[in-house]
């Protein structure tokens, strides 16, 4: 516990000013990649656990989901500025051109992505159809998500605040009210060490605390909008419309919902594990494990977060 501890103090000092400081946004957008790389190395090399993924599979894995990726980002409005879509924009198109990349979408991506690996079947040795759904689980899951935070941290800081203190406090709060009160089992197959007591007790924690940030961000909003106050999805959808039964009525259910997938994302990750016999993805991090052990509820929950407040400017528009 103790190494837990130390170790989350560590991850929390080296990423707070990566989302905090403006000028280090390019820094945060690299270490996406670098996490997304790092994700697919933990998945490649749990794999191997039942069968040995060829060399030139694993490069061509992280290659695609590298192109995902960035096929991802460029589709989203928001992200345009990013530092991927930059770097693709001078090596492609010239940038005096006035030219954009809007042709690189989610649909090009997938679509080279179900060329290369439908090609391997033939062309790598040993490479069967097994294989090439698990790369592509592993492909689709991981670039999706750091698509999905990349795209968050562009939105607004607020954002990944919001839904890393909600996950967090789901996490920690189920762990103390499931070691307390915990007597139901919820999912024993995957986690025998989850309880139904432990789920509720995280999820009504970080919905109180969630609340509060949201329904209140006019408050202290001054201090991270340059004195500006601000409702907290201000510039985003047409929050400001609603009445305030309907901002609380919609902070309680996005919260709990947010909550609930963090919970989800976790029993994800370890079904993965415990159908391929590990314990941890890898051990990057002393007492928490690899990317995966420690933040698969935050990237699955990022993913239904972006999701979300894509339809809500579909539903909601600002006028």
């Amino acid at each position: 516990m103790k190494q837990r501890i130390i170790t989350g103090t560590l991850l929390v000092a080296v990423l707070a000013p990566l989302l905090l400081v403006p000028a280090c946004k390019p820094i945060y957008e690299v270490l996406m990649v670098v996490m997304g790389i790092g994700a697919m190395y933990e998945l490649i090399h749990m794999y191997d656990k039942e069968k040995k993924i060829p060399l030139v599979m694993r490069i061509i894995a992280i290659v695609v989901m590298l192109i995902l990726y960035a096929s991802f980002v460029n589709y989203i409005p928001q992200c345009r500025d990013t530092l991927v879509v930059k770097v693709l924009q001078h090596i492609i198109i010239n940038p005096n051109s006035g030219k954009t990349m809007e042709e690189l979408s989610p649909m090009f991506g997938i679509f080279i992505a179900f060329i290369i690996f439908m090609s391997s079947l033939v062309m790598v040795k040993d490479f069967t159809v097994s294989d090439l759904g698990r790369l592509y689980i592993a492909v689709i899951y991981v670039s999706v998500a750091v698509a999905s935070m990349t795209a968050m941290r562009q939105f607004g800081v607020r954002f990944i605040v919001y839904l890393a203190v909600v996950i967090s406090l789901t996490d920690v709060f189920a762990l103390v009210f499931g070691l307390t009160l915990g007597k139901h089992k919820m999912a024993p197959t995957i986690s025998p060490k989850k309880s139904w007591e432990g789920a509720i007790g995280g999820t009504l924690t970080a919905t109180v605390v969630g609340f509060l940030i949201l329904f209140l961000y006019p408050k202290f909003s001054g201090i991270f909008h340059h004195g500006v106050e601000m409702e907290f999805f201000d510039g985003v959808f047409g929050y400001a419309d609603f009445t305030t039964v309907g901002k609380v009525f919609f902070i309680i259910v996005l919260t709990v919902f947010l909550s609930v997938c963090g919970q989800i994302g976790d029993l994800i990750a370890s079904k993965l594990k415990r159908d391929f016999g590990v314990k941890d993805y890898s051990n990057i991090f002393p007492g928490h494990g690899g990317i995966l052990d420690r933040f698969d509820s935050l990237m699955f929950a990022s993913a239904v977060f972006y999701a979300f407040l894509v339809m809500e400017i579909q539903l909601f528009p600002i006028i």
